[in-house]
């Protein structure tokens, strides 16, 4: 258990600040009574240094990162009321960026902090970690108004690299030779759940926090539909119907599972991502994204026929346009409308 925090005894008084010789000093006693006189050039920076020192005063001494952790889970949970999906979700990846959680909280200063942002960006991609990163400073703003900081140490870390609006695809081939590896894998008597959890964004379009946040009680209909409930909009809120080939494999997984467990296990978000380039690499393929299987797809269902209504509901889109932005390559929707309308030409007409 983390150790929680003492208040430093005793209290340090900051007096002025005072003109004094063409300056301003700040007259500042320690608990112990000690005098300092602080000399500055100008008003405005002894009152900074005034303010710093008050508030100094009032952090906790041995507050460690850990604890402060629990009490940031609490004040989510009850205080905030949120889902206790994201509730979790957000301490995997607030204590997978802080690793040292016996660190005194007022020790991670801004080269600190900036260190753990660094080690995510060698580890993770790059919408991960910038969204972690903004998840950090979050956190490490709140820590600023419970008086437990005097500034949010990542206030001044900007996001390294550069979001793409598209992810690397696969071919209709490489597709295939995916799933089949993947299904291989996730056969095995023991089972491969990483193998299944990453045939879901190919095969149901679904996106790795929806995979990972999937509960037991979301395997419906004997394991013909997957709820969806709940994620960025409102229309990711959904029911997904479950492949044939992929459904014994999740009713198997889900066999002794309690209703409120989660189906594969506690994950960080970024782990169908690591299976999904881990199954590339088994199958001598390019190592695309969790995200870029979301948009093969896209781009195979609207490829076969599917209107971009139909797969933008399916992605869990509230417009066609992001579907056909972000996912669908260019050209696939005006071939299959012209293969539509040939099939109509060719042999698909009423008899008058």
């Amino acid at each position: 258990m983390a150790q929680r925090g003492r208040k430093n005894s005793g209290t340090v008084k900051v007096y002025g600040p005072y003109p004094n010789r063409g300056g301003f000093i700040l007259d500042v006693r320690d608990p112990g009574g000690a005098r300092a006189i602080e000399f500055f050039e100008t008003e405005g920076e002894a009152s900074r240094r005034a303010k710093l020192l008050k508030l100094a005063a009032g952090i906790e001494i041995g507050r460690t990162v850990g604890a402060t952790l629990e009490d940031y889970e609490k004040y989510q949970r009850v205080e905030k009321g949120n889902k206790e999906r994201s509730v979790v979700t957000t301490q995997i990846r607030l204590r997978g960026f802080f690793t040292d959680e016996t660190l005194e909280l007022r020790k991670v200063t801004p080269a600190v902090a900036a260190g753990y942002y660094k080690a995510q960006t060698a580890t993770r991609a790059v919408d991960t970690h910038r969204g972690t990163l903004s998840e950090a400073r979050t956190f490490l703003g709140w820590c600023v108004k419970r008086g437990w900081l005097h500034e949010n140490p990542l206030a001044k870390v900007e996001g390294v690299g550069r979001r793409r609006s598209g992810k690397e695809q696969l071919t209709i081939e490489e597709a295939r030779k995916f799933t089949d590896r993947a299904l291989a894998l996730a056969s095995k008597r023991k089972g491969d759940l990483g193998a299944l959890a990453a045939t879901l964004p190919l095969l149901t379009g679904l996106r790795a926090s929806e995979i990972t946040n999937l509960q037991r009680r979301d395997l419906d209909d004997c394991g013909r539909i997957l709820w969806v409930q709940e994620g960025k909009t409102a229309a990711a809120q959904r029911r997904v119907v479950v492949p044939d080939i992929v459904r014994p494999l999740l009713l198997k997984a889900a066999k002794r599972l309690q209703p409120e467990d989660f189906l594969f296990g506690q994950h960080y978000r970024d782990w169908p991502r690591e299976n999904v380039q881990r199954i590339c690499k088994l199958a001598g393929l390019p190592e695309v994204t969790a995200h870029g299987l979301r948009g093969t797809h896209a781009t195979l269902a609207e490829g076969a026929g599917a209107t971009g209504v139909l797969v933008a509901q399916a992605l869990g889109h509230e417009h066609v346009s992001t579907t056909h932005k972000h996912y669908t390559k260019a050209g696939v929707v005006e071939q299959a409308t012209q293969e539509r309308a040939l099939r109509i030409i060719a042999g698909g007409r009423r008899a008058g």
